[in-house]
Order: C-alpha cells, then structure tokens, then sequence
C-alpha cells in the first residue's frame, strides 16, 4: 500500500470502530444460544431444557468460542458482543492486508447488513472471518498436501460454525479434488499440466497417489466437523440441529417459501440496496474478467443465493446476504486491482452514494428507529437492530445501567417465571426469557426451535407467517406429559413416536435402546407413526 493510503486506511477503520460500537446490538435468537451456553457452564451440559438433549442451535462453533469467555466473565450479553468485536476486528485486519483493499473497505462500511450482523452476538462475525481465510488461502498458493489439509480445516470450521455456509465452499472443495483425479483432458480451461501441478505437483505416473493424497489431506482437514457430527449423533441423536427440522419441516408449499424469498431479496434491494448490487458486481465481474478460481468463488455465491431461494429467506433483513457479499467484495478488490485509479474512485464513490440511498444509512446509524413499522409487519420481515436497539443496544444498555435490558420485555418475563414456581410452561421468542427463567423451568418453545417434537410436526396454518416463527399446535397431553414425567399424550400414535423419541433425548447415552432407537429414528422407521397423526388432524 502507498504511503498516502496508509493514513486513510487507518481513518476509515476508525469510523469502522465509531460506527459497530454504536451499532452494536443483541437479538433474541442469542439468547437461545446462551441459556444452553449458561447450563453447560453450570454443569447441566449441552442442553437447553436440562431434562433433555436437544441442539437448539444452529451454530456449534460460535457456541464453544462463547463457553470459555462466558465461564470467565459470568455476563452473556457482554460475552456475545466480545466475540462479535473481536471475529469483526480479525476480519477486518485479514481483508485490509489484501491488496487493493480500500474501495472494499468502503462498501462494507456502506452495507448496513454488513454493519448490522457483524455486532449482533450472532454467529455471522465467525462466518465472515472463516470465508475470508480461506479464500486467502485457495487464492494463494496451494501446491502441496499440508495447504490442501489447512484449506479443509478451514472449511471444516466454516460448517461448522454454520453448515449452510459450506455452501459458498462446495465449487472450490469439488475443484481441488477433481483436479487430483487422473483424467487427461482440459479443465475448465486450463490444461492437464496445470492440474498436476496447481494441488500436488505429483508427474503424471503418481496420479493415483495424488488423488488418495488429496482426499486424505481433505478428510483430515474436515476432522473437527467429522467429530462433531459423530457426537452430535451420539448426544443429541441426530446429525443435524433441532432447529433445522423447526423451520424446514413446516409443511409449507414450496413455492410458497420461494414466494417469501422473493420478498426478502426485494425487501433487502429497498433497505440496503448496496448489498445486493455489490454482490452482483462482484459475482459478474468474476464471470467477466476472472480465472478458474475466481468463477469457483462466485459459483458458491450463487450457490447459497439458490439456497436462500428455496428456504424462504430469513425474518432479518439483510441477515443472510452479509457472506455473500464479503466474498464478493474479495472478488471486487482482486480483480478490479489492475484497473486506473480513477476507476477504483468511481467504485469507491458509487458506494458511498449507492451507500446513503438506504433509508438508514450505516454511516448514519440511528438509535431511534421505530421497532416496527406496517411494511415489517406485511412482509414478515423487520429490521432486527431497530426492533431490538431500544432495549439492547450497547449504548443504551451502558447509559441506562441495564435497567433497558432488565426491567420490562420478556426479560423481565423470564425473571418472573424463575420466581414463580412453575416448572413447565409454553412461551413464544423463548430466548431471553429462557435465559433469564434459569435452568429450573422446562419451556416449552410453540416455535418448536428447542422442542424434539414439536419440531416434527407441521405448522398451524397461519395468514401471516415469518420465516423461523411457526407455531405449532401443543398435542392435547403433551404439557401434562413433561409435568408428571408420564406419557399421557391423547393421540395414540403420537405416544408412540414420543416414546421413541424421548428415549433418544432423555435415557442414558449408552442405553443400549436408545442407540437402537437413534438408528431406527434416522433410517425413517417412524415416519408412519407421524403420518398417521397428520392424518387424524386433518380428517374432520
């Protein structure tokens, strides 16, 4: 970098700091991270309600980075905004080393989703650090096994931090093992030559060691997610995370949640139109002037647009585009490097402007914006730091000695129930006020993103529905079920489904049933038992 962009890198990352402190914010969905965080710092282990095994997160690695820093501190909120700083400031730093790094810069800035997630106490700041590293790796150079196992470590931590993102990494990892494959022909433009000596540099006659070579650094990398998955299956009786069946096995049409999707992109174009442009900028820019690598990069981007497609978007605006557009901003900065200095002022300029169409603008954060507005409430979609800043934002919390936090809300609601003697209760948005109810209060989630099995049935039909808040009908028996330790579910074969189920969650790891229930459950041996109770709900 010149000696003049020296000091205007160092100003903008101040307004970086200024702008994400005054940001800075905690949502509910943290919360449900944190009560499980909470009980396995006092010694009730990974759970959510302490009388079962059930991941209601969907973020392993953001959760095991908060356990260390919250047994130290003992202070939730401040440990889910420490981490968000410090996966922010790491990201930050690796992408103000690249070169050409300051119109990049400058659009994060600009991008109030960017801004927005990046101090929330989700998981996106660990997201954004991960993409970024491995793309300085797959970028670099990566001609022998110990970088191809390094570069799967790195995408083994981004699914496991969140298993959708590997998504973004799906192109590049079917890449570097197909170019070990002895085949001879072109790949993607490039020759056989290039194959041979781009992951390896093995000749020709050791092409079928490279390939076991580049498979075991693969697997060998991906060991940390492996491992997980293997205890997941173990502890939890399943692979993937309760939430994944709350919001995926809703019942709803498909089209219907590609509908939604729709609306979550155009909801984002009106909010933060710099995001979505610059992701397309990005993404056409490597189609038009980029290599081999760089098509792979931006064909994971459109692979997790696709995917975004089909799952219905999110309830938080902008939520799901910060990823893509990191790594589209990389795409910018690495080609547009060669071009004239007045074509990066016109980028950088573009981003500013395109920056303050927003309704609210990063720059300009506001910390008093209504927390929900008719168009938030039509769509199904809200500006989650607004809603949310009144209360949690860092600011007000610092200004108002928590008493915004604490004093009214739902955490003022699980204080409470810690109180009120109730052992088994439903509730709706059950992260702080789980958190705060302590482990004593078995909560009953009617969103179904923390219950077994509610999780596994369909969602009340509904008018107006939001992505990750579908309400399920409590199953006549099921409360008094968890109060009296006895299955008095009504439906018949409903019981049965959660006899099999609650031995899964509940008996003793090495129950010899209950490892044979985990296998009969994930083979689909029960699926019938659900069905028939479908079938009863909906016959008059």
């Amino acid at each position: 970098m010149s000696r003049p962009a020296k000091p205007l890198l160092i100003f903008l990352l101040a307004i970086f700091a200024v702008i994400l402190i005054r940001t800075a914010w905690v949502g509910d969905d943290v919360y449900i991270t944190l009560r499980t965080v909470d009980n396995f710092v006092n010694g009730y282990g990974l759970r959510w309600n302490v009388a079962e095994r059930v991941q209601s997160y969907t973020h392993p690695l953001w959760l095991l980075a908060m356990m260390p820093v919250y047994a130290l501190s003992q202070n939730a909120y401040f440990t889910a905004l420490f981490l968000a700083f410090l996966f922010t400031g790491l990201t930050l730093f690796v992408v103000a080393r690249q070169p050409n790094c300051l119109p990049g810069l400058l659009i994060l800035l600009m991008s109030k989703a960017f801004m927005d997630f990046s101090v929330s106490g989700l998981e996106n700041p660990a997201t954004h650090l991960l993409l970024a590293l491995f793309l300085a790796l797959f970028w670099g150079k990566t001609d022998d096994q110990p970088q191809i196992r390094f570069i799967g470590l790195v995408a083994a931590l981004v699914a496991l931090n969140r298993l959708d993102a590997v998504l973004f990494l799906l192109p590049v990892l079917a890449y570097i093992f197909y170019q070990a494959i002895p085949l001879p022909g072109l790949v993607l433009g490039e020759t056989a030559r290039f194959r041979r000596s781009e992951f390896g540099g093995q000749p020709d006659g050791k092409a079928p060691l490279r390939l076991i070579l580049t498979l075991g650094s693969l697997l060998l990398g991906f060991l940390p997610l492996i491992l997980w998955e293997l205890f997941s299956l173990l502890y939890y009786g399943f692979i993937f995370p309760n939430t994944a069946y709350a919001k995926l096995g809703t019942g709803l049409a498909r089209l219907d949640l590609i509908s939604q999707a729709f609306v979550y992109y155009t909801d984002s174009l009106t909010r933060d139109p710099l995001t979505l442009i610059a992701i397309a900028a990005g993404l056409l820019l490597a189609v038009w002037k980029g290599g081999a690598k760089e098509r792979l990069v931006a064909a994971g981007v459109a692979l997790y647009l696709l995917y975004i497609l089909s799952i219905g978007g999110d309830f938080m605006s902008g939520r799901f585009f910060t990823a893509p557009l990191l790594i589209s901003v990389l795409l910018l900065m690495r080609l547009s490097a060669s071009f004239s200095l007045r074509a990066k002022t016109v980028i950088a300029a573009a981003a500013v402007l395109i920056g303050f169409l927003a309704p609210n603008p990063s720059l300009l954060v506001r910390t008093d914006q209504p927390a929900f507005t008719d168009h938030d409430i039509q769509l199904g979609i809200n500006d989650e730091r607004a809603y949310y800043y009144q209360k949690t934002g860092l600011l007000t919390v610092l200004r108002t000695d928590w008493q915004s936090f604490t004093s009214r809300g739902w955490a003022e609601h699980g204080l409470a129930l810690r109180d009120s003697g109730r052992t088994v209760v439903n509730e709706k948005n059950v992260g702080f006020t789980g958190y705060f109810a302590g482990p004593g209060v078995f909560i009953v989630d009617t969103y179904a993103l923390c219950d077994p099995l509610l999780a596994r049935l369909r969602a009340q039909e509904q008018e107006k529905w939001r992505i990750g808040h579908f309400d399920r009908a409590i199953p006549a028996g099921y409360l008094q079920t968890l109060k009296t330790g006895e299955n008095r579910i009504k439906d018949p074969h409903l019981a049965q489904y959660y006899d099999h189920l609650s031995l899964i969650t509940r008996a003793p790891l090495w129950d010899l049933r209950r490892l044979a229930a985990i296998w009969a459950m994930n083979t689909g041996q029960y699926i019938y038992l659900l069905a028939a109770y479908n079938t009863a709900q909906t016959t008059p």
